[in-house]
């Protein structure tokens, strides 16, 4: 068998085996039940302008899986304008910031949300900062009080010596 011939044989076995996974794939792969995750929306349906800007609020507190240091509401990634779209059509629904919140952080993980919640090891992120402000406070302050607690110690020839001295400048 040629090179040619086993390459094109190779590619033609490959197009074959990977087309009807593909197809499987896509008619397994089940719809999302947000009331079987979240419950019943616990909030008013909204709409218009009110719809807008609350899409807008949620989504600002939400990462871009794809940018990672945007927000889904300034990200212009395909990923981000789909999350933010289903933000819209949850709060369409009812649902209330804290439910879909909820609902991204169950489907992408606490990774999502910009400001993470202070429980766990995050609570140390959040107080680290704070303790070591904390405690570099305090060691300035020691050194300080330690820096002034120590006068020199008095010298009664270093005492003569500044005694001639003043008066060989004044003469």
């Amino acid at each position: 068998m040629t090179p040619k011939a086993s390459v094109a044989l190779t590619l033609l076995i490959l197009g074959l085996l990977s087309t009807p996974t593909t197809a499987v794939a896509q008619e397994e792969t089940p719809s999302i039940d947000v009331a079987a995750l979240l419950g019943q929306p616990a909030g008013s349906p909204a709409e218009g302008e009110e719809l807008t800007r609350r899409t807008l609020e949620v989504g600002s507190l939400m990462r871009c899986p794809v940018c990672q240091g945007l927000p889904i509401s300034d990200s212009p990634s395909a990923s981000a304008i789909t999350m933010l779209s289903q933000v819209r059509d949850l709060l369409a629904e009812g649902y209330t910031q804290s439910q879909i919140l909820d609902y991204f952080e169950r489907s992408y993980g606490e990774f999502v949300l910009l400001q993470p919640k202070a429980k766990g090891f995050n609570l140390l992120v959040w107080l680290a900062p704070v303790l070591v402000i904390a405690l570099g406070l305090y060691l300035i302050r020691r050194r300080l009080a330690v820096a002034s607690d120590s006068s020199p110690s008095h010298d009664p020839d270093l005492d003569e010596y500044l005694q001639r001295v003043r008066s060989e400048v004044d003469s």
